[in-house]
């Protein structure tokens, strides 16, 4: 991309956040947009969480409004449930520094940022420190750590299944295929109310694109960077969805696939094919981690709603 570009892409965002933040405080300097039991939102945090979420997604400067206002509005609900059931519970839980700090990371590598230093000068356009970057992902952490704790003896890993991937993943040349995808995971309070949810996130898709449409629907953990789910081998996925990839070119959309958590909808970025020496173990070790990492994103799923259910969460 050419510096001209970019330059004027930040332009054109750096409008849109001035305009967006006169509109939401032109009324009131402060006021409270909505509770979560006994935690408050007000339009200051509104305002914040806008900036953040457009950070991470650039595409969210196109959408109106009050779509934004609502997809800041519906992610802090979900930080306040997930910060609340850890002030509950929490106890003698810490964040690994570690853990932090390679996460942070992860956050600059897909903003294509090289360093610490471009992070925190990329985030200063948005009005957004550093420091509240890893209170978000202090809570996460603590948030999957809780998941784990309560879920980790109903975890069933079959060795043996997952072995016979690793061999079946290597094709005669000994190489190995990845896929580079983006998700938008979606639910439905029933049944009947699929057909309609899903024909309006596919023309959502057409009008905005899929970063912006995974941005408001998906209720996946890649949901604030646009659904992008980054390179994915082929034998970390089931058969069923492997099945709906191939059947599509690379920019196509899969058909939505039922999955434990919802419905799920995929967009092949790019196929990737690398040569890779024959070590099992560590395949398997990988493979583990990840269907480990899957699970509990289903437990996950399971326990905010169920949280989010018995919150009370009002409308000023």
């Amino acid at each position: 991309m050419s510096k001209i570009k970019i330059k004027l892409i930040f332009l054109v965002n750096l409008l849109f956040l001035i305009f967006f933040n006169s509109i939401l405080q032109a009324e009131s300097k402060f006021f409270i947009v909505t509770k979560v039991d006994n935690e408050i939102i007000t339009n200051i945090d509104i305002v914040q969480e806008a900036n953040y979420l457009i950070a991470l997604n650039n595409d969210l400067a196109k959408i109106d409004k009050q779509s934004l206002i609502n997809l800041a509005r519906e992610s802090l609900i979900r930080e306040k449930i997930k910060k609340n059931e850890i002030i509950k519970t929490n106890s003698s839980i810490k964040v690994n520094e570690d853990i932090l700090e390679s996460l942070i990371g992860n956050y600059y590598k897909k903003l294509k940022l090289n360093s610490l230093n471009d992070f925190e000068n990329y985030l200063k356009r948005y009005d957004i420190k550093l420091q509240d970057i890893k209170e978000k992902i202090k809570i996460e952490i603590l948030w999957n750590q809780r998941i784990y704790y309560n879920y980790k003896s109903l975890l069933n890993i079959n060795t043996e299944e997952l072995k016979k991937k690793v061999e079946n993943n290597k094709n005669n040349n000994n190489e190995i295929i990845k896929y580079l995808l983006s998700e938008i995971l979606f639910t439905v309070d029933n049944k009947k109310d699929f057909e309609k949810k899903n024909n309006e996130i596919r023309e959502k898709i057409k009008k905005n694109g899929f970063k912006t449409s995974a941005n408001i629907y998906s209720i996946a953990s890649t949901a604030k960077f646009g659904g992008r789910i980054g390179l994915m081998k082929k034998n970390q996925l089931s058969q069923k969805i492997i099945s709906e990839i191939e059947s599509i070119k690379i920019g196509e959309l899969t058909k939505t696939i039922d999955v434990a958590n919802g419905f799920l909808i995929l967009k092949l970025e790019d196929i990737v094919t690398e040569k890779v020496e024959k070590d099992l173990k560590t395949e398997l070790e990988n493979l583990i981690k990840f269907e480990t990492d899957r699970q509990l994103n289903q437990f996950s799923i399971i326990y905010f709603n169920k949280l989010k259910l018995n919150s009370k969460i009002t409308n000023e």
